[in-house]
């Protein structure tokens, strides 16, 4: 049996040299290029423009025909750690540099940040992300004098001052770094988010600027920043 097997595998090579004019083909075979290991790991930093709103919770969100709320802008420092593709952690300092009205406020916040990134698998092409925010986060907001004449014993006095769960959701667009497709080093990214800082938290003192006590007795604070990142 096996010389008959052997027969006819010497009859098959003859017959494949005949239909190739007698020279030996030998098949072409396509050069393999190893695929990078891309290492999403590192540091990376942002800084962003905020824009929130501090309210009291019987009132809507951005109303300006009420004195309860007050609308700030300020400026965030982050520093930032991905761990992989899909996680990253962060911690954030903010200081508001605008206020219209009342509130004058400053807030620290340590996030996890669960992340998708639309990119393909050789990573050269720039790409968006998704991603949310979930940690807590330290509050401080104090009374100021703004376009709403302030009683003058409210002046630099602390209205609200606590550590509060804190969350939000936000997209990203990257502009990858050719030179480095082995990682994320060399890439910048431009952001956009939304973020729930306080949640009905209660005032001390319960009474502001002669508001009405049964309107004004918790405030939160939630807006919307934009930013730039640098990846290391």
């Amino acid at each position: 049996m096996k010389r008959i097997i052997a027969v006819g595998s010497v009859i098959l090579a003859f017959n494949s040299m005949a239909m190739a004019g007698g020279k030996v083909v030998v098949p072409a075979v396509a050069p393999v290029i190893p695929l990078v290991k891309h290492d999403s790991s590192g540091v990376y930093v942002s800084g962003a423009i905020y824009y929130n709103n501090v309210y009291s919770d019987n009132y809507s969100w951005f109303d300006d025909a009420q004195d309860t709320q007050d609308e700030l802008a300020g400026v965030t420092l982050i520093a930032g750690y991905e761990y992989n593709e899909y996680l990253a952690f962060e911690a954030r300092a903010s200081k508001s540099f605008f206020q219209e009205d009342y509130a004058d406020e400053y807030h620290f916040s340590f996030f996890l940040k669960p992340q998708y990134k639309f990119r393909d698998d050789a990573y050269q092409e720039d790409y968006i992300s998704v991603y949310a925010l979930l940690g807590f986060g330290y509050v401080n907001v104090e009374g100021t004098d703004g376009n709403t004449p302030g009683a003058p014993e409210i002046i630099g006095k602390t209205i609200v001052d606590d550590w509060q769960f804190q969350y939000g959701i936000g997209i990203s667009y990257t502009f990858t770094d050719k030179d480095h497709p082995e990682n994320d080093s060399g890439d910048w990214s431009i952001f956009a988010e939304y973020t729930m800082y306080m949640d009905s938290q209660s005032m001390n003192p319960k009474r502001l600027y002669d508001y009405n006590l049964n309107a004004y007795d918790e405030l939160s604070m939630n807006g919307l920043s934009v930013g730039v990142s640098y990846h290391f």
